[in-house]
């Protein structure tokens, strides 16, 4: 994941807590990986220390109530839902309208007075061809090739003989060039974000939309790979990739969906301004302007050493709102736990409100918390040597387990990446919120369906069906008038298919059956009642159902 936190973990096979100068014993068997602190040089705490009383006193936790009716889904879906139906919860067929309106006014204004030879055939695009176009960026991303040109290569090592059937080549780039989300003519601000603010507004809209969080949320930051030129970019010195377009994330936590996201050059100018934000700073306003719309409602934030500070999590707390999360030690309102600790050892001071913990494992790790005592709890786990049970505190197995569930979003996120080396900074971004959006189809469409889904699967299943329902017209059509090999279903060999009757619309009888396509590929006259409807073909109910499913020359 984006956070810069160490994993925080220690096997320690002892209960007993201590205070400012309290010692639990060693514990020599921690085998995890840690999560490397981070070495951002932001003040994002300006709080007098003075206003926070530590005391070597365990604290007794406020954990406010949270409303167990409010989260889950609020979108019109259920369990017979399509995945491209959910998918359109977010790029539904009148943002792509957006999207083509403005891509066909971005060619006109472009090529005025320069005539590129590639787009002098050009065509006004449409929302059919455009969900083509995503389809076939999204099939791109999970068939890896070394250029674009190799997946219209007509070499049989790198024949790919799906694509040329959805798109030309040409056709793919001149959209790739034009692609556009803005009318020029109607920029009236300074507004960084202007070229991509219609899409990012209703994206965020859409997603806070469709589906309530439960009760415990996560802020992380989102990087994406990005040398040009651009406003947003953000220097990390310390890592290979130094460049990226960072963003801030808010996930639920127990499903992983994504509920909002704000880019860097927008969490610097458009954040929420109010009296604290001088002593919360910049990284604690973020959370509050990601926040605004959980407070009062008992929520948890979990967050990492970014963005923790006794001064955020005091306001979140006036705010009915608990917190806890990894911090440095050096923020201002920290107490100073000076004691030099041993393995397995761990030290605490609280305020009225806070509990402020520092835990010796390979390194030290100190933690924040408002709804944590320094109790410690089981993990499920025994001492591989003496066979007692391992222990740790609450507030570290909460981190590990709620951080852990968003390392997993990342890797997913990070599987897709839908972009394109060469491509300008807002069109990155736009195939970056494309990928968000596809990982949400995927949280909802696995809580709908209550299918245990793998989301490789579920990815090829939504390019299917954005292909089966936006077919290519003019390139499946066939003037003699039979069935071409380019209408056969490009994915059939994906999912599981299940036959079902053939109903004749006309009611007539003898128009009550369907033409068997694998016996028609054989030169065979068959016909049967059964079909696949999901595949949209009619096929002999054995053997030719499991071959046109299983074989790929059937």
């Amino acid at each position: 994941m984006a956070c810069d936190d160490m994993e925080l973990s220690s096997d320690s096979d002892n209960s007993e807590i201590f205070g400012e100068i309290g010692y639990t014993g060693k514990n020599k068997n921690t085998y995890h990986k840690r999560r490397l602190l981070s070495s951002s040089s932001e003040s994002n705490s300006e709080i007098n220390p003075r206003q926070f009383l530590w005391n070597a006193q365990n604290l007794i936790p406020k954990v406010f109530n949270f409303d167990e009716n409010l989260p889950g889904i609020k979108a019109n879906i259920d369990d017979k839902s399509s995945i491209l139906e959910i998918f359109q919860l977010f790029f539904s067929e009148n943002i792509l309208k957006h999207i083509v309106e403005k891509t066909n006014n971005y060619y006109t204004t472009k090529t005025s007075h320069n005539k590129c030879s590639r787009l002098i055939a050009w065509k006004n695009t449409t929302v059919s061809e455009m969900y083509r176009f995503f389809a076939l960026s999204m099939l791109i991303s999970r068939i890896r090739k070394l250029s674009i040109d190799e997946y219209w290569s007509t070499d049989k090592l790198l024949r790919t003989e799906h694509f040329p059937r959805i798109m030309k080549k040409e056709r793919y780039i001149s959209l790739l060039q034009m692609l556009y989300f803005h009318d020029n003519s109607e920029t009236t601000n300074q507004d960084a974000l202007i070229k991509i603010r219609s899409i990012i507004d209703r994206l965020r809209n859409s997603f806070s939309r469709s589906f309530y969080p439960y009760q415990h949320l996560c802020i992380d930051e989102s990087l994406l790979l990005f040398k040009g030129r651009c406003f947003s970019k953000h220097l990390i010195p310390l890592k290979r990739r130094k460049f990226e377009i960072k963003s801030f994330v808010v996930y639920d936590c127990r499903t992983g969906y994504i509920e909002d996201f704000i880019v860097y050059c927008e969490a610097r100018k458009n954040i929420t301004k109010n009296n604290h934000s001088a002593e919360i700073g910049k990284s604690g306003n973020i959370v509050m302007t990601l926040m605004e719309p959980y407070l009062n409602k008992g929520h948890v934030l979990v967050t990492d050493s970014w963005y923790s500070s006794p001064a955020l999590f005091s306001l979140l707390y006036q705010n009915k709102t608990n917190a806890f999360g990894t911090v440095r030690k050096t923020r201002r309102g920290m107490p100073n736990i000076s004691n030099k600790l041993c393995k397995g050892e761990v030290a605490f001071q609280s305020t009225d409100k806070l509990l402020a913990l520092k835990w010796m494992d390979k390194r030290e790790v100190l933690v924040l918390s408002s709804c944590h005592s320094a109790e410690y709890v089981g993990t499920k786990k025994s001492d591989v040597r003496t066979g007692a049970p391992i222990l740790k505190p609450s507030v570290i197995v909460d981190y590990n387990r709620i951080m852990g569930a968003v390392d997993k979003t990342d890797m997913i996120l990070n599987s897709i990446n839908i972009v394109e080396k060469t491509l300008k900074w807002y069109k990155k971004f736009f195939f970056h919120m494309l990928d968000l959006s596809i990982y949400n189809t995927y949280i909802l469409y696995k809580i709908t369906s209550k299918k245990n889904i793998t989301f490789a699967k579920f990815y090829l299943c939504l390019i299917q069906e954005i292909l089966l329902k936006y077919p290519n017209e003019n390139i499946c059509s066939n003037k003699s008038g039979g069935q071409t090999a380019s209408k056969d279903n490009l994915l059939r060999l994906v999912s599981r298919h299940f036959p079902s009757k053939y109903t004749n619309p006309t009611g007539t009888r003898q128009n009550g059956r369907r033409k068997c396509v694998v016996c028609s590929k054989h030169k065979m006259r068959a016909e049967t009642r059964f079909q696949c409807k999901d595949c949209n073909v009619g096929l002999c109910i054995e053997p030719c159902f499991e071959l046109y499913h299983t074989k790929k020359d059937y």
